[in-house]
């Protein structure tokens, strides 16, 4: 299913207005980084490509008539924005918040934060699924939810 993505002024209205709930994760939250120059990430570069065809019909005394839009299709790129590197991101809309969150991360296997053991993997106290791994040496992780699992897996690999 394909969100539409807000307007600008309604990204700044967003960044300009205060998160009631920010407060929770102040001092806690760790942010995430760039798997390609390490940056720490507290947001990210989207770009939108819109294709839409409008058809008219022109009449032969010069006279254009609106006909109807159809919209093709949505591309979005997700770059850093310290290096400007492409995030490969699998799904980008739905991943974006994911992978802001941690939730969702990218890394490269040898990145020295990570410790992995088979398909799972420790970063940053958190214990995350190896969901797949790109020829590239890219390592595509998804948090593990459950609490109790995460925190046994966590014991092992550290």
């Amino acid at each position: 299913m394909l969100r539409l993505m807000p307007s600008r002024a309604s990204l700044r209205l967003q960044a300009s207005s205060p998160n009631p709930f920010s407060f929770f994760r102040l001092g806690v939250r760790e942010v995430p980084k760039c798997p390609f120059c390490g940056a720490e990430l507290n947001h990210l570069v989207v770009h939108e490509l819109v294709c839409t065809k409008h058809a008219y019909k022109v009449h032969s005394n010069g006279q254009w008539e609106w006909q109807y839009d159809d919209e093709k299709g949505r591309e979005y790129t997700v770059f850093c924005p310290e290096c400007y590197e492409e995030i490969p991101l699998h799904n980008c809309i739905s991943d974006v918040e994911d992978f802001l969150d941690e939730e969702y991360i990218i890394l490269r296997s040898d990145d020295p934060e990570i410790k992995r053991k088979g398909d799972l993997a420790l970063f940053r106290g958190k214990v995350y699924k190896v969901i797949d791994e790109s020829d590239d040496g890219l390592l595509y992780l998804e948090l593990v939810e459950d609490e109790t699992v995460a925190d046994i897996i966590g014991a092992g690999l550290e």
